[in-house]
């Protein structure tokens, strides 16, 4: 038998059938063993490093092709863009600082910003969408 130690300490649960309490469990099963070591658990006290999860590539850094006719607003953003993500132009599209704060009407986490839409005034409605994305939202009660 194999002592498995969890990454949390505490941890109260089931891997692959083998029943961890408060962080600790034994098992001979190859299959769980293997997921273990390759999850930074400890087995038989030897702990695998994990690798560091890679950096998303940043497309600022890639030329575009010669005959696109395409642009991207989260990379070259430009004034007339309606609704262009925070931070565009100035971080990695792909990174956690570029957030698209989505349409009005669109489906998402967000309710949809009441009031008037300015259909004729991109400039206009695009100020509004901007100022009600950022604005503080209570989170859904718990089911």
């Amino acid at each position: 038998m194999a002592k498995i130690t969890a990454p949390s300490k505490g941890f109260n649960g089931e891997v692959g059938g083998v029943q961890f309490t408060d962080g600790e469990a034994e098992t001979d099963n190859q299959a769980v063993l293997s997921y273990c070591r390759a999850a930074g658990y400890t087995v038989s006290g030897k702990t695998r490093a994990l690798p560091d999860a890679p950096e998303s590539p940043d497309p600022r850094d890639v030329p575009a092709p010669e005959a696109s006719t395409l642009r991207d607003a989260a990379v070259d953003p430009k004034p007339e863009d309606y609704l262009a993500p925070t931070n565009a132009g100035k971080a990695n599209p792909h990174g956690p600082d570029v957030v698209a704060p989505e349409i009005h009407a669109s489906e998402g986490v967000r309710p949809v910003k009441a009031g008037e839409v300015h259909v004729e005034d991109a400039a206009k409605q695009d100020a509004a969408e901007t100022a009600d994305a950022k604005k503080p939202r209570a989170k859904p009660a718990a089911k």
